[in-house]
């Protein structure tokens, strides 16, 4: 990954065996815009791919599928986004884009990171694979938008608007509070973690500042 400025060293399950070890792989901020390009490469070619599998795994239609990743290279170039990547075995495996600028929380009106696209590579997707290869990129990467959120003083305080497919995993895994759909951002559901929220669920999941 070229010139992101920090990273550090995380887990994923590889999921390919059975006895499912934790794989060490690096989350890098500030991932520059030109690494869009290499990732929305691969990640299209694997979508093809598991498009034209096995007819006889039944797997859903992703309702991210028409994102590409190289329309938020400009975004990022200007500034609007930051562009966080997770990165194991020389591929990315997950990015996330987060609002440079804050937002205010629903709940308490402070100052919170909002998460705007968050996606794990084509092969990690339960819906899109019946044997992913890495599980844990959404976790770890909501754990870096924590992290980020601290930094900024912000207490753990995020919010983010979420596709149905992915609301029970905000809902259920991350645990943070639903605030219904939004009529005002495409009848999605938006969700929250409060400070004390986020904390408690970063120490669950084994994480730290």
């Amino acid at each position: 990954m070229d010139s992101p400025s920090s990273s550090r060293t995380v887990h994923l399950v590889d999921a390919r065996g059975p006895d499912r070890r934790l794989a060490d792989a690096r989350i890098y901020r500030d991932c520059p815009p030109a690494e869009l390009d290499v990732i929305e490469s691969k990640w299209a070619d694997a979508r093809k791919r598991l498009a034209t599998g096995d007819p006889d795994v039944r797997l859903a239609p992703l309702e991210h599928s028409h994102w590409d990743w190289r329309n938020k290279a400009q975004s990022v170039e200007a500034g609007i986004h930051m562009l966080v990547a997770v990165e194991c075995e020389g591929e990315a495996q997950g990015v996330m884009a987060v609002l440079s600028e804050s937002k205010h929380s629903r709940l308490s009106g402070e100052p919170i990171v909002y998460v705007d696209y968050l996606e794990s590579a084509p092969w990690n997707l339960r819906l899109s694979t019946a044997a992913p290869r890495f599980l844990g990129v959404g976790t770890v990467l909501i754990e870096e938008a924590v992290r980020l959120s601290c930094d900024k003083g912000f207490g753990g305080r995020l919010g983010l608007h979420s596709l149905p497919q992915a609301e029970t995993f905000y809902k259920s895994r991350c645990r943070m509070t639903e605030l219904g759909q939004d009529i005002l951002y495409f009848d999605l559901t938006y969700f929250e973690f409060t400070s004390r929220q986020a904390m408690d669920w970063l120490a669950n999941v084994g994480g730290t500042i």
